[in-house]
């Protein structure tokens, strides 16, 4: 009688193999949850950075002066963006754990101080924006001035390389992270909540780049980023796994690439939105 047989006879006599089959189901389903709550938390920091993004441009009635409606909305953005990201973050940290133990913390150090990164050029980023912005607005007619060109440069040039680099950063720091946890497939369900995050941040992405004048930067940080998720998903196709952080930065920096490419081609360059009376 062989070592196998004889394990699985003794395990069958005293219950150990119907333990450790519960324990490998249970385990299985907390992953299922763990990862279906990843693409869920994916959707939600997508969702949170078009609204947050974009919607304030649109709203400019009068709320309290100097406050308009714009900035009102605009200073929930950090308090809803950053912890979205956060938890997924915290979503992918749980299944690094449980999935690859053995690489400890120390692997840890690198993907979370990228994401810190991130997290302090966003916020820094968006305050310098929200009140550079609406003290911009009082100068009307004022466009000569040296305060109205030192206001310009905090609103329209510091604060949203630091802002949009900060949202690029948060990208790099989310993909490292994953990197350290294993997948299987994508459910059709899981697929479909990821498919619809990328369309909401790939969208978001060319249209802050294009608004805030980054497209210097952001562009090329998008083809790389694609690029580089392309390689993950192809290594990952091998495997037969799908990493959803991958196929959701995968696909929304794809989008982001071929709505900038066709703006700049369209436009001969990269005309922001408000210069043509869109906003």
């Amino acid at each position: 009688m062989s070592g196998g047989e004889n394990w699985y006879k003794e395990a069958r006599s005293t219950g150990r193999a119907k333990n450790e089959i519960l324990i490998f189901m249970t385990e299985g389903t907390t992953m299922r949850n763990d990862n279906t709550s990843l693409c869920r938390w994916l959707l939600a920091y997508a969702l949170s950075y078009a609204l947050f993004h974009i919607l304030p441009a649109f709203l400019q009635g009068s709320l309290a002066w100097p406050v308009n409606q714009g900035d009102a909305l605009d200073f929930l953005t950090p308090l809803v963006v950053i912890p979205t990201a956060l938890a997924a973050s915290m979503t992918l940290k749980r299944l690094s754990e449980a999935r690859a133990p053995s690489l400890g913390k120390r692997s840890d150090k690198i993907p979370w101080a990228v994401l810190i990164l991130g997290f302090l050029l966003y916020v820094d980023g968006h305050g310098i924006h929200l009140s550079a912005n609406s003290i911009a607005r009082l100068l009307e007619g004022q466009e000569g001035s040296r305060l109205f060109r030192g206001v310009y440069l905090y609103d329209e040039v510091i604060s949203h390389f630091m802002w949009d680099g900060g949202v690029f950063l948060i990208s790099v720091g989310l993909l490292l992270l994953a990197r350290r946890a294993s997948f299987g497939r994508l459910t059709t369900a899981q697929s479909a909540l990821v498919s619809a995050a990328a369309a909401f941040y790939g969208f978001a992405y060319a249209v802050n780049s294009i608004e805030g004048q980054t497209v210097v930067l952001m562009f090329p940080a998008a083809g790389a980023a694609f690029v580089w998720c392309l390689g993950l998903y192809l290594r990952d196709r091998k495997r037969n796994a799908q990493d959803p952080v991958v196929f959701f930065f995968l696909c929304g920096y794809l989008l982001s690439v071929i709505l900038l490419a066709y703006w700049g081609i369209k436009n001969s360059g990269f005309p922001e939105f408000s210069d043509l009376g869109w906003i």
